[in-house]
This record gives C-alpha cells, structure tokens and sequence, in this order.
C-alpha cells in the first residue's frame, strides 16, 4: 500500500461517493490458533476515528482542534498480535491512568514513525519522533501520542512475555527515540515498512510463520537496546539481572535449572536472588516456566520439528512430566499443547 502524504489533510485526500458515514468493516480477532483477521476502514470525521481508535484493546482518550478530519486504518490481528497502519490529520492519543484496568493483558505498542511529527510521553520519559524513528511503550501505564499535523505511522501491538524483558527495565526505556538511521532503529525500521506495506498477504498462514519470526527478531533487537539504556541509568543491579535472565535462557533445557543452581554459578545467595527477581515482579520458578513454555509454543510451531512429539519438545526446554506440561500449557494459553499444534497444522494445510 503506498504511504500518503502527511503535507496534505487526510480529510482531503479521501473520497466522498459514500456520504458522511465512515466506510468500516469490522472484524472479530480470531479466537483459535492459526487465524488472521483483516479490518480496514476510512473515516470522514473525527468522531468517528475516535470511535474506532479508542476502543481497540485498550481504551483511549483522543483530542484534536480541526473542524475538517479525515483517516484511514488497515489492521491484521494474528493470534496475540495486531499490526495496525494508520494515517490521519494532527490529532493526539491519551491513555489516562483512570482507564487503566489491572486485568486487562499486558501489553506493549511498537510504533514505527513513517510521516509527520510526533511527540510521545510515557513516565519521565518523553521524546520528539521523525519519519523513520521507532519508539516502545507499555499499555498498562498512561502514555500520549501528540502529532502535530498529519501524520502516518505503523503499530505493532504484542504481549509483553514476548518481549522478555523485566517490568522494571521497561519502565525507564519506554518513550525513547530510536533513530531510525542508525543502531537498531536501522534494522527494525526495514521490517516494519516491510510488513506495513504487505498487511493483505499476511492473512493466510505463513503471515503468522512471518509475523512471528519478524517479532522474535524485533524483541532481541530491541530487549538488547532497552538494557544497554537501562545499563546506564543509576543502579548496576539491572546489567546484572540481564546476566542472570541471559543465564537462564541458556540452560532452559537443564532439568535441574532453579534458584539454586543460579544463585551457585554466580556466587550469591539464593535470597538475595530471589529478591532481585520479586522486586521485578515475579519469582525465579516463574520466570524460568514462563521462559520454557515459550520455547515451547515455538517450538509447537516449527515445522521443522514436526517430527518429534509434544513430550519430546517439553524434555528439550526441562519439562519432565507430560501431564504436568499439559497442564501448564493450558492454563497460560488457553489450550492444550495437541490442540494448539494440530490447529495451526490445520491452518497450514489449508493454506
């Protein structure tokens, strides 16, 4: 899809033949593994844009000063994602504290500046966006969005799992300017253009395959960016919780992995690590599950894995119980590890 000109109002851009009402065509996220569900809509006027901006996943507070307002949106949700493209005239987004639900999932927004300006302001944090330019915030604390005319942008929503990192890290690296010239903003910027101007042909199957492997990509790029900021913020305990997550990465497979033997290879006490890991929010045995049934679910995915057995993939990343994986898998998404695997075989046989 070529990308508008954010000099010219989005409002004059967009054709009238079908009348003041927004053309929309909604859809409902798939609710099973394996689905992709296209949304697409043009808006003649601001309240209809805030109609359907405000209330996608998160609810919104949207402002704006013009009389005349005009925007398109086009939207692929592919399991627990949404890549959204949007262009539209000088508005601002809110999420405000008060609309804030503690039960509503956890998620980050990865948003891809492609035209006009943009301020974003998350905690302490607030940064001036150029075309090009990438930024991350997280949808459980208030942000804002503020573009000063017309304005072109592509959004990756996902669960924060996905991302990796920890709760306190996020916190102060949320709201920076990723250049999009140069570091990892150099190499995020090329896969988001990519699949912003591809979102029709993620429908089938292998979107998900390209969605996911471009996500994976995107967390390691930007987990590795997030810590060397946080690295240089006041307090030497976050390099070293990065050392410990990096050390449980790589022995998810060992059986015997836990706070004991963690605690050892680094030479600390199993309170003291403990406590660094529920000052994060979280417990060393939940991080480390967390962790392997993620491998899992990839792995569940893999066609390239297709000949080995559900139990066979759950010994690989530590599991030493096949009931106990089931269990487990269930209870964190939604489904049991057979059904996921065999629905997205399906999906793929399907095309």
């Amino acid at each position: 899809m070529p990308f508008a000109s954010a000099q010219e109002p989005v409002a004059a851009q967009l054709a009238e033949p079908d009348g003041p009402d927004a053309v929309v065509k909604e859809f409902i996220p798939p609710t099973t593994p394996g689905g992709a569900i296209l949304q697409r809509a043009h808006v003649s006027s601001f309240e209809q844009w805030r109609q359907i901006v405000s209330r996608q996943f998160v609810q919104l507070s949207l402002r704006t000063t013009l009389d005349e307002f005009g925007g398109f949106l086009e939207r692929i949700w592919i399991e627990d994602m949404c890549a959204t493209y949007m262009r539209a005239d000088e508005h601002s987004v809110h999420r405000l504290a008060s609309a804030i639900d503690p039960d509503e999932p956890q998620q980050l927004k990865l948003s891809l500046l492609l035209e006009g300006d943009c301020i974003v302001t998350q905690g302490e944090n607030r940064a001036r966006l150029q075309p090009g330019d990438v930024t991350v915030y997280d949808t459980g604390q208030p942000y804002s969005l503020e573009y000063e005319g017309g304005m072109t942008t592509f959004v990756l929503v996902f669960p924060k799992h996905l991302l990796g990192i920890s709760r306190r890290l996020l916190t102060g690296a949320t709201a920076l300017r990723l250049r999009g010239d140069e570091g990892i903003g150099k190499v995020i910027n090329p896969f988001m253009q990519h699949i912003a101007e591809n979102l029709e042909i993620l429908t089938g199957y292998s979107g998900v395959r390209v969605m996911r492997s471009a996500l994976e990509l995107i967390s390691t790029l930007l987990s590795t960016e997030l810590a060397a900021h946080a690295a240089e913020q006041p307090g030497g305990y976050r390099a070293d919780m990065e050392k410990y997550r990096d050390y449980i990465e790589a022995h998810l497979g060992d059986q015997d992995l836990g706070t004991d033997s963690i605690a050892a290879a680094h030479y600390l006490s199993t309170r003291y690590l403990q406590h660094l890991f529920n000052e994060e929010g979280t417990t060393v045995s939940d991080y480390i599950r967390t962790r392997r049934l993620e491998r899992c679910r990839l792995a569940l995915l893999d066609p390239a894995q297709a000949p080995l057995s559900i139990f066979q993939i759950a010994q690989q990343w530590g599991f030493i119980d096949a009931a106990h994986f089931s269990r487990t898998f269930k209870s964190a998404y939604g489904v049991s590890p057979s059904v996921y695997r065999r629905a997205h075989k399906d999906a793929e046989a399907g095309g």
